[in-house]
């Protein structure tokens, strides 16, 4: 969320949307106002599911590009997930990793499918052209300064600020949507003072090798596997749900990479229900060799 922002029963984070609005009260038809602030996917799926709700009166979609920004899902670009890209990127210098990722933020971050871009500016057109405009998008504007509740009213005054003039108008509304993306957590703190025996890069990053394990420090001889926050060290496939299973199939070759050797088993089958006597010696098969 924005600085100063909070979140309460009118002010929400798209996190939590269907959530929200499953906890409405209901209301009469076009009786509710929605802003949806934001320009990425989840910024416009936003706004197209409320303005498809029977009580939406208005939904306005406020962002500060001139229009919604389509996602780069052309077949080159898109080589930036493959297996092979990741193994690039991990081997590249820093520079290299910075130039990548801002050149290819466009296949991932503050970007819509055409196909959805498409669908609200027919819907803000034909709205126009009939008369009766419910879908109202404020590009190249920003919500100036914080919410105000309305005491008399139980609504929220924004302050848009058209960013070409410096103009500033107030829009009254009942909701206010945040779909302003989300801050990458330091994993390590899930793991309490085990956090502490994981090494780090001199600006702070958990190191990360190759297979996704992270460098640790006696006396901690476990692995450690991260399975999304390792955009720094493999790029920028590393957060997409569609490359999961590729994470997850080299995660679990590590895995098994780094277990001992599985034990003889003196077994005999002789008698029905017979147990399987195990060798001396073996331990744990998931304790990590040295």
């Amino acid at each position: 969320l924005p600085p100063g922002v909070e979140r309460c029963e009118r002010i929400w984070h798209n996190s939590e949307l269907l959530f929200r609005l499953a906890d409405l009260a209901p209301a009469p038809p076009r009786s509710r106002r929605y802003v949806v602030v934001g320009a990425g996917q989840s910024a416009a799926e936003a706004t197209a599911y409320l303005h498809d709700r029977e009580d939406a009166a208005a939904v306005h979609s406020v962002f500060s590009r001139y229009g919604y920004s389509p996602a780069d899902d052309t077949s080159f670009a898109n080589r930036i997930f493959d297996p092979e890209a990741v193994d690039h990127f991990y081997a590249a210098p820093g520079e290299v990793k910075q130039m990548l990722m801002d050149y290819h933020a466009n296949t991932n971050y503050s970007v819509v499918d055409p196909e959805l871009i498409q669908d609200l500016y027919t819907r803000a057109y034909q709205e126009k052209v009939g008369g009766t405009q419910r879908l109202h998008v404020h590009g190249a504007s920003r919500v100036a300064g914080t919410p105000t509740t309305s005491p008399d009213t139980a609504g929220i005054a924004l302050d848009i600020q058209f960013l070409p003039t410096g103009q500033t108008h107030t829009i009254d509304t009942d909701i206010v949507v945040y779909a302003t993306g989300y801050r990458p957590i330091d994993p390590s703190g899930l793991l309490g003072d085990v956090g502490a025996w994981c090494r780090r890069a001199e600006d702070g990053e958990l190191l990360v090798e190759r297979d996704y394990r992270l460098h640790t420090v006696h006396p901690l001889r476990a692995g450690i596997y991260l399975q999304g926050p390792t955009e720094h060290t493999h790029g920028i496939s590393s957060t997409l749900l569609s490359t999961t299973a590729v994470r997850a199939e080299e995660i679990l070759d590590s895995v098994l990479g780094h277990r001992r050797p599985e034990p003889d088993l003196n077994v005999a089958h002789d008698a029905s229900g017979e147990p399987a006597a195990m060798g001396n010696g073996f331990g744990d098969p998931g304790v990590i060799t040295s």
